[in-house]
């Protein structure tokens, strides 16, 4: 089903349209629309609803997309717990398969994944309100305990947050910066997936 063949919602059906509302604009995120050219005409038109429908549940479009921000980084988390569960004893085997589970979310949904990252026009973007940037440490722990681990093992001895932190956001790093390069450059032939994370995962933890 496209996002402009939703049937038609019934007026005021309460917590069924909010979800509605959201579920119409994860799909134009995913058909390709960016955060920029969402307007609530485009999401209360695909959705069925007239555009006032909308007010009823969030204050505008900025909290509409602010919401669907927190629930793709909740996604997020769940993928990389889920990648991780299969490898309760093999620390860096987690971190590989947690790396890849980003990867492939990353390139799955696209439109979401741009979505979560959008801070606005250069150098002009705010910072994200306190809701998202909770969900955005949140969806990345995972990675950070898993990381702490492995510098523990390797060290012998405790790892401060702050270590495992700046050690997480190299990963992070080389992570985004491969899924960023796949959606923005798909003539670009990139490494083989499986050896750029193992070297990246060998890079930061050994």
């Amino acid at each position: 089903m496209t996002a402009g063949s939703r049937p038609r919602s019934k007026r005021g059906s309460g917590e069924e349209l909010r979800e509605a509302l959201l579920a119409t604009t994860a799909a134009l995120l995913d058909a390709g629309q960016d955060v920029e050219s969402l307007s609530v005409r485009t999401v209360t038109s695909a959705t069925g609803v007239s555009p006032t429908a909308l007010y009823l549940h969030f204050a505008d479009l900025t909290e509409l997309v602010r919401t669907l921000k927190v629930r793709i980084m909740r996604e997020l988390s769940a993928r990389l717990r889920a990648a991780a569960e299969p490898h309760p004893g093999d620390v860096r085997a987690r971190l590989r398969a947690m790396a890849r589970a980003y990867l492939r979310f990353a390139e799955e949904h696209p439109g979401h994944y741009a979505a979560v990252f959008h801070v606005g026009p250069p150098r002009t973007g705010a910072a994200p309100p306190d809701e998202v940037i909770r969900a955005g440490f949140e969806a990345f722990q995972p990675l950070q305990d898993a990381v702490a681990e492995a510098l523990r093992e390797r060290s012998g001895r405790e790892t401060t947050p702050e270590q495992a932190f700046e050690v997480t956001c190299g990963l992070w790093f080389g992570l985004h910066g491969r899924a960023h390069l796949g959606a923005a450059m798909p003539w670009l032939t990139l490494p083989a997936e499986d050896a750029y994370v193992d070297r990246l995962v060998r890079g930061e933890v050994g």
